[in-house]
């Protein structure tokens, strides 16, 4: 069974119909990016069909292990929110990201509302409609949810220039930014049930174990050595 997007996938089923399954994936104009997905997650193999063409399959969701599901979930970015050329620098921006990522929502809502930052203001509005869009597309809530990326990238770069001494002219550089926040429930992965045999090998060892550390431990032997008489 996996988690994904407020979505629970069954085990019998294949990754790409499972996938599917998650609104904002379900249409035919995303099987391409289901299939980036799968394929940068490397969950699929090759197989060659009787007319010499080469598909890929992708296995069921009880096959995957542990690791397998935890690089797919960290590659479905959805929910989410961008926004595109806001007028501060990539690094100013990157300072309040640092502070909010890996946060619950209640925690980031709080600590944007009281940080003195010129680029608070921004993700907040940002995080804003992230929980906006988990909500109303997902029926998601916000408790459940944490900020799990949060991405800043440098926009176009605006060039004015200041007239200096001697008739030189000074370039200014006016950066812009492009911000992402990405939302992921909350979730805990299950781990393996122990088979009943190896229940018992653990406890025959654990048994054995506890008999040697309480024999007694033999005495040694001690070397008799010849003394001389005058």
């Amino acid at each position: 069974m996996l988690r994904l997007v407020g979505v629970t996938i069954p085990d019998d089923v294949d990754l790409f119909n499972g996938l599917r399954m998650i609104k904002g994936l379900d249409t035919k104009h995303n099987r391409t990016k289901i299939e980036h997905i799968l394929t940068k997650a490397r969950l699929y193999t090759r197989q060659v069909e009787k007319d010499g063409r080469v598909v890929k399959v992708y296995p069921k969701v009880g096959q995957l292990s542990w690791k397998e599901k935890r690089r797919l979930i960290d590659l479905v970015d959805i929910p989410r929110a961008s926004i595109s050329n806001v007028r501060m620098s990539p690094r100013k921006l990157r300072l309040v990201a640092d502070e909010i990522r890996g946060k619950t929502a209640d925690e980031a809502l709080a600590i944007l509302s009281y940080m003195p930052k010129a680029g608070a203001p921004v993700l907040l509005k940002l995080l804003k409609s992230a929980l906006a869009n988990a909500s109303n597309n997902h029926d998601l809530k916000a408790d459940d949810l944490i900020v799990a990326k949060v991405l800043i990238d440098g926009g176009p770069t605006m060039r004015r220039y200041m007239a200096r001494a001697r008739g030189r002219a000074c370039r200014i550089r006016k950066r812009t930014s492009h911000a992402l926040i990405v939302l992921r429930e909350k979730f805990v992965m299950p781990k393996a049930k122990k088979t009943a045999g190896t229940d018992q090998a653990q406890t025959a060892r654990s048994g054995a174990a506890a008999a040697g550390s309480t024999a007694p431990a033999p005495k040694a032997e001690s070397a008799s050595t010849p003394q001389g008489g005058k």
